[in-house]
């Protein structure tokens, strides 16, 4: 009896036991056929847990670590509370199964794992114990007979007993996890292929309508959202007579020829939008599928209208380039070309308008002289070294004519950043090439003697003193001047002259090496360059034919001519040891020549150090950049009221720092620029600045005049008052706030001629002043004749007030200037005595050292702000 209760009650037990296990089968069946999320893993873990009564259940999934080595990692878990969770320790969340291998070698053949911890290998007894676990059970989850992960259940006591059921029902389980995860794994598939379709759909922006043979639409994709305005809201299942009419007539055309033959078909149809109509390019292709079902088309539609449109343009554009005269071309990176404008083949000369029969390597429709010049652009253009290139070169056409091409290229880079190609435009300029060499022929050549012209002899001489550096070698320049020239225009006539001047210049020419040059420099006068020789004999054999040839006579309308010239050389770099230098020796040896008698040769070399010094002809060359670059200043010296001490005019001097010779007395600069030709340019520049500051100063309030002195170049320059009057204007200045100096010994040289210019002055209200009166031999008449207002004592009557004859002087052209009614200044006024003298004989307007020497502007300036101040 006593053992037939034990059985039942053991049957009992056994018997819930499995309605326990078949009930959690059930809820974690209907659990993983719900969905594979993770919240339902957790939920089948805690349903193990509770249901086998253990501390803690895991799910482990097999993957590979970074080498490609076994491990198994923990996916999910549930444990009782009060448990250690595994997931908190580093060592559970990837098992290695190489180090672990007691725990998967059972597995791995589809056993079951059930043992007390003590029974493990040591690797495993370690792993569970630090964490407290006893007993473990792992059952493999089986996929086509491979383990992809292990059911784990653990409890603290380690005498914990499974019972065969148990174990039956918990691999039920694992099975059940396994088909899940597989299921899992194929969604995911699906989940990602659906997502990679759309994902290429979108990027493409394409519609895809997937239907079948009897009309019916099975699937549509598309994520551009101009499509959706052609579609109904839900097409799948319905015909695709709810498509507009063309996409509809479009997909039933298609239908049947992808049927017919099996395979694919292409087609283009235009559909009607809103913003008007669009060109669609489509592609149809029949799908696999059973002979029970329906068989599906894919019909892949891409919208072309901007692309069309491109094809239009670009159409439109080559057409319109075709009716340019310049031709586009483009070339391979090599200098191939590849493709052309019509123009190309009008360039080439041909008769006939097939731009591809002149097509190939460039360089073959080019002079070879200009070959290497292309080639090195076609390098640098395809290394990246620059972007644009502009050449010109000769081209040969069909009939061996000769042109000259302007080309522009281009280098195009591809999408990696290398050259891929070179686009270039190329247009006939030859008649713009012959126009530019004639223009440059007129620029750098003498019109009459078709000789060089200063500007290309400078050219030529500078490469000359190059070229003799670099070889050790000498170059002699020589300037020529045709004596007497003046009476040959002034008797026989201006073209008697010129014939004159062509025949010499021939001669002169003829008498030359091929490397030395004859260049005019401007009306009788003609410069010779020698170059590339070592021997000074060779420079004055050459200098003595010259002189020869040009004593022969001339027949001037039967009139029998003799000429002579007068030359002077200057040789590098014995004299002079650059062109500046050397042009402005040879230039004074010439006039040297011409002082003593005319018709001789002289070399610097042999005159300096009697007549002239080198150091004065080098101050000249100085002074000549000087005034060309600006640099030389302009003072101011006061002009005062002596009663008041007020300044109520300032007299603007120019002034030079040379850096060699430092200040330079204006008694010898001033001379200079008269004899170098330069005095106009120096005065130019001093009436700008004096212009210049006299307007700022009548900005500032202060009412002084400011005196300029004229030489005799700037007096009787062409349209000398007009320029003058502009530039006041354009200072926002009147002829009022100007005085006009010039010297006496100016104002006597052509009295008439002088009056007619200085009355033109006078009428336009500027003030006239004589300066340095007294130190030429003016009459009361001529200076009754002269629309004088000033009259400017010399300095150095001014200097003898200490003498009874020299005060005696200066009453006496004080009182001769008040009955002419003219004003009085008197320069040189040295100290107070000279100032008290002067008030007596009713002088009230001096200049001089007692007053202020003259200074620079921002001196004046403060000058004139202190008596403002003073005034105030």
């Amino acid at each position: 009896m006593t053992e037939h209760t034990t059985s039942s009650g053991a049957s009992r037990t056994e018997l819930l036991l499995y309605q326990r296990y078949l009930d959690a089968l059930s809820k974690i069946t209907l659990l993983l056929l719900e969905n594979t999320s993770e919240e339902n893993w957790t939920e089948v873990l805690r349903l193990l847990v509770e249901t086998t009564d253990v501390s803690q259940c895991c799910l482990f999934l097999n993957e590979a670590d970074a080498y490609g080595h076994p491990e198994a990692r923990l996916a999910s878990t549930w444990s009782i509370a009060g448990a250690s969770m595994l997931n908190r320790h580093d060592a559970f969340r990837r098992l290695s199964l190489q180090k672990y291998s007691g725990l998967s070698d059972k597995m791995q053949v589809g056993m079951v794992l059930a043992a007390a911890v003590t029974e493990l290998p040591e690797a495993e007894r370690e792993l569970f114990q630090q964490v407290g676990i006893g007993n473990v059970l792992c059952v493999p989850l089986l996929l086509r007979g491979e383990m992809s992960g292990f059911l784990g259940l653990f409890c603290e006591d380690p005498v914990r007993a499974w019972h065969p059921a148990e174990i039956n029902l918990l691999c039920t389980v694992a099975n059940e996890l396994a088909l899940a995860l597989v299921r899992r794994n194929a969604e995911q598939g699906l989940r990602a292929t659906e997502a990679r379709l759309k994902a290429l759909i979108g990027a493409t922006e394409d519609l895809v309508i997937e239907y079948d043979e009897h009309q019916t639409i099975h699937n549509v994709w598309t994520e551009n959202t101009s499509f959706l305005t052609l579609l109904p809201n839900e097409p799948r299942g319905r015909s695709i007579a709810v498509l507009p009419q063309a996409l509809g007539r479009a997909l039933m055309s298609a239908a049947s020829q992808v049927l017919l033959s099996g395979g694919h078909y292409h087609a283009e149809f235009t559909l009607a939008f809103p913003d008007g109509p669009r060109h669609f390019l489509a592609r149809f292709q029949l799908l696999p599928t059973t002979v029970e079902t329906a068989r599906h088309i894919v019909a892949l539609l891409r919208d072309v209208t901007q692309v069309r449109q491109e094809e239009t343009k670009r159409k439109a554009m080559l057409e319109t380039l075709n009716l340019l005269e310049e031709a586009i071309i483009d070339l391979d990176p090599s200098g191939n070309l590849v493709a052309a404008s019509i123009a190309w083949v009008k360039l080439c000369g041909a008769s006939h308008t097939i731009a591809r029969s002149y097509l190939g390597p460039l360089l073959q429709y080019v002079q070879s002289d200009d070959h290497a010049m292309l080639l090195a652009a076609f390098a640098e253009l395809a290394a990246g070294a620059r972007k644009l290139a502009t050449l010109r070169f000769r081209m040969l056409q069909e009939d061996n004519e000769q042109i000259w091409v302007e080309c522009r290229l281009l280098s195009i880079p591809g999408a990696d950043g290398r050259i891929v190609s070179l686009r270039g435009i190329l247009r006939d300029i030859t008649a713009v090439y012959l126009q530019e060499r004639r223009i440059t022929q007129l620029a750098l050549h003498d019109a009459l003697t078709q000789l060089p012209n200063r500007v290309l002899l400078e050219e030529h001489l500078h490469q000359a003193i190059a070229r003799a550096q670099r070889n050790n070698g000498k170059v002699a320049l020589g300037f020529i001047d045709l004596d007497h020239f003046k009476q040959i225009n002034d008797t026989l006539g201006h073209k008697a002259g010129d014939t004159v001047l062509l025949t010499l210049s021939r001669r002169l020419a003829a008498t030359l090496r091929e490397v030395d040059t004859l260049s005019r420099w401007g009306g009788d006068e003609f410069v010779v360059l020698l170059t590339d020789s070592n021997s000074d004999e060779d420079f004055r054999h050459i200098a003595e034919r010259l002189r020869e040839v040009a004593r022969q006579s001339i027949d001037i309308d039967g009139i029998e001519t003799q000429l002579t010239i007068s030359v002077g050389f200057a040789i590098y770099p014995d004299d002079a040891d650059d062109a500046e230098t050397l042009m402005s020796l040879a230039d004074h040896t010439m006039f040297h020549a011409k002082s003593i008698g005319r018709n001789n040769v002289q070399f610097f070399q042999n005159i300096q150090g009697t007549v002239l010094k080198r150091e004065k002809v080098l101050l000249q060359t100085r002074l000549a950049q000087a005034i060309a670059a600006r640099e030389l200043q302009v003072f101011y010296q006061p002009v005062v009221d002596a009663h008041s001490s007020r300044i109520i005019g300032l007299e603007a001097l120019a002034r030079w720092h040379d850096d060699q010779e430092g200040w330079i007395p204006p008694d010898v600069f001033i001379p200079m620029a008269e004899h170098l030709g330069l005095i106009h340019d120096l005065g130019e520049q001093v009436f700008d600045h004096a212009l210049e500051r006299l307007k700022a100063w009548r900005r500032d309030g202060h009412s002084v005049t400011a005196a300029v002195n004229l030489s005799r170049a700037q007096l009787f320059a062409p349209n000398f008052q007009e320029r003058l009057l502009d530039k006041l204007k354009s200072y926002g200045l009147r002829p009022q706030d100007m005085v006009l100096e010039i010297t006496e010994s100016v104002a006597l040289l052509d009295v008439s001629y002088e009056s007619k210019r200085l009355n033109e002055l006078a009428a336009a209200g500027f003030s006239l002043a004589i300066d340095d009166f007294g130190t030429g031999y003016s009459g009361l008449a001529q200076l009754h004749a002269m629309p004088i207002d000033t009259l400017k004592i010399d300095a150095s009557f001014t200097a003898r007030l200490d003498t009874e004859d020299g005060r005696r002087i200066v009453q006496a052209i004080v009182q001769m200037a008040h009955a002419l009614k003219l004003g009085t200044i008197v320069e040189g006024v040295e100290d107070q005595d000279d100032v008290r003298y002067l008030l007596s004989l009713d002088v009230t307007h001096m200049q001089g050292r007692h007053f202020g020497e003259p200074m620079p502007a921002g001196v004046i300036d403060m000058l004139l702000a202190q008596q403002a101040a003073e005034m105030a």
